[in-house]
């Protein structure tokens, strides 16, 4: 495990720096659109849209570098790996879940649980920022939404590496195909 956490820890910071980057993102477009709750679901939904895109992005790129090291033997084959990376890079957001979600009951009849449920929600949904308008909208008082909203990256991280290892582009689906001279320029 301390091996694997060595190799991939760039991916790591980088994934969880991607989502505190989206999470102001989502943050903003929240507050700007709180006032109507049509266009915060809306401005919710593009936050959610962009920033799968960019964990899409960016384990398609690894999976798709893996398979060369795989071909040539320099590599073993690691199906997981994206979910694993995506999942350690969401570790403070599940403890800050698990944290709410512990001491949301004793939150009116103990001042240290209230000001920790408090506090603990505060940073789960600013690191969430992406999820604020969804979560507020359909699920503003239960803890486990808060918990939920961690599985997309994980999900959406392993499809893209998986595709990424077998060189599938989601653009060929709609009959798509990327001009591959251009790249090479």
């Amino acid at each position: 495990m301390l091996q694997f956490l060595k190799q991939n820890s760039y991916t790591i910071i980088k994934c969880f720096l991607n989502q505190i980057a989206i999470a102001m993102l989502g943050l903003m477009v929240a507050f700007a659109t709180a006032s109507n709750e049509t266009f915060l679901l809306i401005g919710s939904l593009f936050s959610i849209a962009f920033y799968c895109y960019l964990m899409y992005y960016m384990f398609w790129e690894i999976g798709g570098k893996d398979r060369i090291y795989e071909d040539s033997d320099k590599k073993k084959s690691t199906p997981l790996r994206a979910f694993w990376i995506c999942l350690i890079a969401n570790i403070p957001n599940i403890i800050l879940a698990v944290i709410v979600m512990a001491t949301r009951p004793f939150a009116e009849t103990s001042e240290l649980a209230g000001n920790t449920y408090f506090i603990c929600n505060i940073l789960s949904r600013a690191l969430h920022g992406m999820y604020v308008g969804v979560v507020q909208l359909y699920s503003p008082y239960n803890p486990i939404g808060l918990l939920l909203v961690v599985l997309p990256a994980p999900i959406i991280s392993q499809i893209a590496y998986t595709f990424g290892n077998r060189n599938f582009r989601i653009l060929g689906l709609f009959g798509i195909k990327q001009n591959l001279k251009d790249e090479l320029r």
